[in-house]
C-alpha cells in the first residue's frame, strides 16, 4: 500500500523558550527562543511545497520538537528505559565501537563508528533501539522494531535549522527509493540543544531521526530494521549531502544570531 509523505509542524511561540530553559543560564534561554522561532518560520517555508510526495512503502514525518535538551546529559536507568548518558565520540571510533546500543545492531554500530571518524562532518548525540507489538493492527503489521539516532554537524555553531531540514529531505528521498519491499516509518525531528562542549556554550539545532520497521513477525521486523538502518547509513555519509555541511556560511546567511 502506498503511503504519503506528511509534514506535521508543531505550533511554536515565545513561551516555548521559557518552558525549555529550566536550569539554563538566562542568556542561553534568550538565544534558544530566537532559534526556535527562527526555525519555525524557515521550516514552514521549506515544508510547504513538499507535503504530499509519494515514497512507496515509506511514511515520513517532519516535526519541530517543542522541548529541547542539554548536552552533555547523565546516565538514567529506570523502569522505562536505560540511558547510558552522553559520550563525546568525535574523533573516537574506539569509543564508538563500545556503545551498548551498537551491540544490538551491526548496522547501527557502523553508523556510530563512521560518524566518529576525525574527518566526519557529522557526529552523534545519542541513539537507542527497541521493539514492541501492536496486537490491534492487521496480522502483517503487528511487530515493530525501531529506534533513533540524533545527529549534529561538527560545525554546529555555523549551522542553521534550515540546513538540517534540507539534509533531512535528501535522506528521505533516498530512503523512499529503497523502501519498496518494506514497511518503514521515519520521523525527522528538529530538536534544539544547549551545548557545553569545549569552548562553546550555547544553543544549536540538531536532527533527531526516529525509524520504525513494521512486519508480521519479530524476526522480520528486526531484519527490516537492519535494512532500514543500513540504507540510512549510506545516506548519512553520502558526499552529495554531507558536502553541504562543509560549506562556510556568512553571518548574514544564518537564521539565528
Amino acid at each position: 500500500m502506498t503511503k504519503r509523505w506528511n509534514s506535521v509542524l508543531a505550533g511554536l511561540h515565545a513561551g516555548i523558550g521559557r518552558a525549555f530553559c529550566g536550569g539554563i543560564p538566562s542568556d542561553d534561554c534568550e538565544q534558544v527562543a530566537r532559534v526556535i522561532l527562527g526555525a519555525d518560520m524557515n521550516m514552514r517555508q521549506s515544508f510547504k511545497p513538499k507535503v504530499e510526495l509519494v515514497t512507496g512503502m515509506l511514511a515520513i514525518d517532519f516535526e519541530i520538537e517543542k522541548a529541547g535538551m542539554t548536552v552533555p546529559y547523565p546516565q538514567l536507568f529506570n523502569d522505562i528505559g536505560r540511558n547510558h548518558g552522553f559520550v563525546d565520540l568525535r574523533g573516537r571510533p574506539d569509543l564508538a565501537i563500545e556503545i551498548p546500543e551498537g551491540s544490538q545492531s551491526p548496522a547501527l554500530k557502523a553508523i556510530l563508528v563512521e560518524l566518529s571518524e576525525p574527518d566526519s562532518p557529522l557526529f552523534t548525540l545519542g541513539c537507542d533501539l527497541g521493539t514492541h507489538e501492536e496486537p490491534w493492527r492487521e496480522e502483517s503489521a503487528r511487530h515493530v522494531a525501531g529506534g533513533y539516532v540524533q545527529l549534529m554537524c561538527v560545525s554546529y555553531s555555523d549551522r542553521s535549522p534550515e540546513d538540517y531540514t534540507t539534509f533531512g529531505y535528501a535522506i528521505a528521498q533516498v530512503l523512499g527509493e529503497k523502501a519498496q519491499d518494506y514497511n518503514w516509518f521515519v520521523r525527522f525531528v528538529l530538536k534544539l540543544v544547549v551545548l557545553s562542549l569545549e569552548d562553546f556554550s550555547g544553543a544549536a539545532p540538531s536532527l533527531w531521526i526516529w525509524f520504525y520497521a513494521i512486519a508480521e513477525t519479530p524476526e522480520a521486523a528486526l531484519a527490516s530494521r537492519e535494512s532500514l538502518i543500513g540504507e540510512l547509513h549510506r545516506a548519512l555519509v553520502d558526499e552529495r549531502f554531507t558536502s553541504f555541511f562543509e560549506e562556510e556560511r556568512d553571518d548574514a546567511e544564518r537564521t539565528y544570531p
